[in-house]
């Protein structure tokens, strides 16, 4: 009798917790412990309360109590926003929609440092299914760990009360993207924003194709799912993504998925927005197979979170098509293989002091008078022309 209460217990404590973790420990499905919203109809029945924990509506539909709605119908934009009780790797959000579903227009997680991500962005209009549904988001997008899930709703957009009775977090405490190269020390960012010179069309083979994993590669061909530029062999055009978290850069990894072999520079742009030359080449054209071009970073050792690429796609015969970027890696200082450039490594020590200044005024770590000195000798240093 006392070894079943102890499983009653055991089990009971997963409830609680609002986790459901698969046998194998790999991901875990868990509901949310804490939710407010812009507005609430109630403030018990009806309220943002009601989405905490497991559905207790679903997959009934209706207008019900055991489901949070805002506080009028059509109101408008609303957002409501659910705690989870650990921070994971998000795989998939989900979305309990019992009442009018369709209002859902914008889906972000917020990580541990209290930075949002947006993981999907769309227009609301009235679901195709005449019931309840889930929405399921996949996030492909953010590679940091998150415990907060805020989810924004065109009221307007569908008509009558839009009601949501509870949201899952999917993830796992351990990253699943692979490690690079094995080095448990380095971090794997795809990027979550992206700008290009010229795009093919507004609606396909736009920047935003370039943004999370691949989705076309290993495939190789002519996908709208890639970025190309406006025409083929049109002369330079240049791309550039954004990341999450500014790291010391190890390698650049560019998933080029048709007629590859275009690019003549690769730059990481620093945290003050001054550009450095990763590597720098000859457009040649390359088997006509989809390539991941790996360009390892020997040269620069100033933390960035942006990458530009410049292309001669003139060379290289046809559109010249990229699916993805990936940016790997640490945290601390880069050990390059050979000496840096004197000038870089000045440039790398200015930046550096700026930055231990800049903290010094901020936690009042040193005489106000000295760090304005220092600033000063810093500003004469960054004018000096070489």
């Amino acid at each position: 009798m006392r070894k079943k209460w102890w499983i009653i217990l055991l089990l009971a404590g997963f409830v609680l917790f609002g986790t459901v973790c698969e046998v194998q420990g790999q991901s875990c499905t868990q509901w949310a412990v804490t939710a407010s919203a812009s507005s609430e109809y109630g403030s018990g029945d009806w309220s943002a309360k009601q989405m905490l924990g497991e559905p207790d509506f679903y997959s009934n539909y209706g207008d019900d109590r055991r489901a949070w709605a805002p506080s009028s119908q059509d109101a408008g934009l609303q957002w409501v926003e659910l705690g989870f009780a650990e921070a994971v790797y998000v795989e998939t959000v989900d979305i309990y929609e019992t009442f009018n579903p369709g209002s859902i227009v914008k889906v972000e997680l917020i990580d541990t440092m209290g930075r949002w991500h947006v993981i999907w962005e769309g227009t609301g209009g009235r679901a195709a299914t005449s019931g309840a549904r889930v929405f399921s988001v996949k996030n492909d997008i953010v590679t940091v760990p998150c415990q907060r899930v805020r989810i924004t709703l065109d009221t307007d957009s569908v008509s009558g009360w839009n009601e949501i009775d509870a949201v899952s977090i999917t993830g796992s405490h351990s990253s699943p993207w692979p490690q690079a190269q094995g080095e448990a020390d380095m971090e794997l960012q795809w990027a979550s924003g992206a700008k290009a010179s010229s795009q093919y069309r507004e609606d396909r083979w736009t920047p935003e194709q370039m943004i999370g994993v691949p989705d076309v590669y290993p495939k190789y061909g002519d996908y709208d799912r890639a970025w190309t530029a406006s025409t083929s062999n049109g002369g330079e055009e240049w791309v550039e993504l954004f990341y999450d978290e500014a790291v010391y850069v190890r390698r650049i990894d560019v998933y080029e998925t048709y007629n590859p072999g275009a690019i003549v520079k690769v730059e990481v742009i620093d945290e003050t927005g001054m550009p450095h030359v990763v590597w720098e080449g000859s457009a040649q054209a390359a088997s006509q197979e989809s390539r991941i071009f790996s360009i390892e970073n020997i040269k620069v050792d100033v933390p960035a979170r942006r990458v530009r690429l410049v292309l001669r796609t003139d060379l290289v015969p046809g559109f010249n098509e990229i699916d993805a970027v990936c940016l790997i890696g640490s945290h601390s200082v880069v050990q390059v293989s050979r000496a840096l450039d004197p000038l870089q490594q000045l440039a790398s020590i200015i930046l550096r002091l700026g930055r231990a200044v800049e903290r010094g005024r901020e936690e009042n770590l040193a005489d106000s008078a000295f760090l304005q000195e220092l600033e000063g000798i810093l500003s004469e240093l960054s004018n000096i022309s070489f």
